[in-house]
């Protein structure tokens, strides 16, 4: 009889046609969502309206439904319905990324997938705290999700892919076809298919419950946002991550707790059900109270399968449905859990195929903390990690914390070993670790440098290209540094990022520079920011936006002289850290170039101080021979002058600490034997300096 039920069935899906085909998986019942929990999508109206007018639609659901109910009444009388056998699912995560936060790490990833395991076989932490009215009836599932180490072609891979597509805004089927294209087919009756993008129609997650033909189809998984993936890196989540618990138990036939919809708190959800036994009936849940009723019982508010913010366990009569469910033909669920599509999929090989690593950052500070993550495959059980220069310099973690202490550009390998065999990796330079320019202030930057030297200081970040370079076009000296944003590509984004300096022992500091910045005609999207950071750039805070200094165009921007604006900016104090940057952002959206120069880093002048030192000239600049300071003092101070080189040492010491009577006061600067090049000219009045630049030709 079940066999016969279920050829019927498949006749009448063949008859359909592609489109109807199409039309039923996007609005039947068995699509669910799991969207944000502040934010709960409606169940699609279309489909009770459609089974109330369409027969043919009726009656398919209908039959699909009763094989299913069939074989879960076949199950929980058979053998297999006993504990003690474990089903086994290959997973595999696809991520659809633009290169942005969306692109999650694999320690993210594993992370889920550890939460998923641990929550189907009861073995999270928090299962033990449920309402003891459901502490009896919460299940061990025994079913368990295993990365796949096979393509579908027999080639060994992570069981993670990645995938660079805009689809990863749409998410859906769409996406599924990006993913495809790229790495082959992963049919979703040999593998159960998770796929991480940026947006997927408003929801925090959905999936389709198992029903014919569209097993077969990669489609066929469990879509999800990145910030719903396990509990590092991007995730919103803190403890257990449930979502993808609650999107699986859609994908092995659960509904929701009050039956099919995604609306829970309506009253007449008291009329719905799930179709299991020891889950009372409810309106559901958008919040956690163990021990609410809704219709006329205890409800299972920490039901995985809830809205609520405390989801724990699943009953008894949901783990029979589930495996029920896995072990049906309906959907292609039961081909998954075979020997063979074991041997396909790898899960049990445990072969090194590659060994592999990242680190949660690839450039730090120095003596901040880097977290390295081995990514090797498959299931490694010892570790060989060398890092150069680093504490430790050796470790046999499988993921180790690391410190550097030396600045510069550093190696790190790794070999892992299983029973199988070995596999090495070397990254050469692959950490970057950034030189402490220290306490003391001033901190100048003039980028009269060359590129490998400005590389080597500068941090630089942009997507796909090189268009951040130094400029023979400045506001003073000979050089600046540009973001060539005029050839760059719509929300491309360039970075100039500062090294790092301590400032700790400072009360107040103010940072100064020169810029100059076009956009073309029309253009309305482009953002350009300076932001602070107080931890070596792990979190950024926007300080301040900059506007353009010149009129729109469309040919390349190269400002003149007077298309430089200078910008001064007050740090709070609570920036005042050992390992403050800052950063210079620019995300295109048809813009022109930005240029610059001229940094300068200095304790905040004072109303006491402005009010002694009205302007200061410096002329001529450049200079050959000879040239000459002068200051307008409002009234009697004590002022020190000195020239500085680019690296910060006292090459020429002009006047020290002589006290100036109100008025103007001349210095002469010398070039003696001073080689070409840029300096800066230091004005300490009353112990607060202020620096401009001086070129001797």
């Amino acid at each position: 009889m079940f066999t016969i039920i279920s050829y019927n069935i498949i006749m009448k899906i063949n008859k359909l046609t592609f489109k109807t085909l199409i039309l039923l998986l996007i609005s039947s019942n068995s699509i669910l969502a799991q969207v944000s929990r502040n934010n709960f999508c409606s169940h699609n109206k279309e489909v009770f309206d459609r089974v109330k007018t369409d027969a043919v639609f009726k009656n398919l659901i209908d039959s699909i439904d009763a094989v299913q109910e069939q074989h879960e009444i076949n199950y929980k009388n058979s053998a297999n319905s006993r504990a003690g056998t474990i089903y086994y699912i290959p997973v595999v995560y696809h991520v659809i990324h633009e290169g942005g936060v969306e692109n999650i790490s694999d320690a993210q990833i594993k992370s889920d997938l550890n939460d998923l395991n641990e929550i189907y076989r009861k073995l999270n932490t928090n299962v033990g705290s449920v309402n003891s009215a459901f502490s009896g009836i919460s299940a061990d599932t025994e079913i368990e999700f295993r990365l796949a180490q096979k393509k579908n072609d027999g080639t060994c891979f992570s069981g993670i892919t990645r995938t660079f597509s805009s689809t990863t805004n749409t998410g859906g089927n769409s996406a599924a076809n990006a993913v495809k294209a790229l790495h082959g087919d992963f049919p979703g009756n040999k593998y159960m298919n998770i796929f991480i993008a940026k947006d997927i129609g408003g929801a925090a997650g959905y999936t389709y419950r198992p029903g014919a033909p569209y097993y077969s189809d990669m489609g066929n998984g469990i879509h999800v946002l990145h910030q719903y993936v396990g509990t590092l890196g991007t995730s919103t989540q803190t403890g257990f991550n449930t979502t993808l618990a609650h999107e699986a138990g859609h994908w092995l036939n659960l509904p929701h707790l009050w039956g099919n919809s995604n609306s829970p708190g309506l009253s007449s959800n008291c009329s719905g059900d799930d179709g299991v036994a020891d889950t009372p009936n409810t309106i559901g849940w958008q919040s956690c109270n163990p021990n609410g009723v809704t219709c006329g019982t205890l409800d299972n508010v920490e039901n995985i399968m809830e809205y609520s913010y405390c989801s724990k366990m699943f009953t008894n009569g949901q783990k029979t449905k589930m495996r029920a469910a896995v072990t049906s033909f309906i959907g292609g669920r039961s081909n998954l859990i075979t020997a063979a599509n074991q041997n396909a999929t790898g899960i049990f090989a445990d072969i090194i195929c590659e060994a592999n690593f990242e680190a949660d950052k690839s450039t730090a500070c120095e003596n901040t903390p880097v977290q390295f993550y081995d990514n090797s495959f498959h299931n490694p059980t010892s570790w060989s990690w060398a890092f150069d220069s680093g504490n430790p310099s050796t470790s046999s973690l499988q993921n180790p914390i690391v410190t550097y202490s030396s600045a510069g550009k550093h190696n790190v390998s790794l070999v892992v070993t299983n029973s199988n065999g070995s596999k090495t990796i070397s990254k050469n330079l692959y950490m970057t670790i950034l030189p402490s320019w220290g306490a003391a202030l001033p901190f100048t930057e003039g980028f009269e440098t060359n590129e490998a030297q400005f590389k080597a200081k500068w941090e630089t970040v942009i997507d796909d290209t090189a268009n951040i370079s130094l400029s023979s076009i400045n506001s003073s000296g000979i050089k600046s540094a540009l973001i060539r944003n005029f050839v760059m590509t719509e929300n491309q984004i360039g970075e100039i990022i500062s090294p790092s300096l301590n400032l700790t022992a400072n009360s107040s500091v103010d940072i100064t520079f020169d810029y100059a910045y076009a956009k073309k005609v029309g253009a309305s999207l482009e953002t350009i920011q300076f932001l602070i950071s107080n931890n070596c750039g792990n979190s950024w805070v926007i300080s301040r936006g900059l506007n353009p200094t010149a009129a729109s165009m469309n040919s390349e921007f190269s400002p003149s002289s007077s298309q430089w604006q200078s910008m001064s900016i007050g740090i709070n104090n609570s920036f005042f850290s050992p390992n403050f940057r800052f950063k210079i952002k620019l995300k295109n959206g048809n813009g022109n170039n930005f240029y610059i120069d001229n940094i300068n880093i200095n304790n905040v002048v004072g109303i006491d101080e402005l009010d002694v030192l009205s302007t200061i000239n410096i002329y001529p600049n450049p200079m050959t021979e000879k040239a000459i300071v002068k200051l307008d003092i409002k009234k009697e101070a004590k002022v020190s002058i000195y020239l500085m080189n680019t690296i910060g040492e006292i090459v020429h010491q002009i006047a020290t600490e002589e006290t100036i009577t109100q008025g103007n006061s001349k210095f002469e600067i010398n070039k003696n034997n001073l080689s070409k090049g840029l300096y800066f000219v230091t004005i300490e009045v009353n112990g607060t300096k202020k620096i401009n630049k001086l070129v001797i030709n």
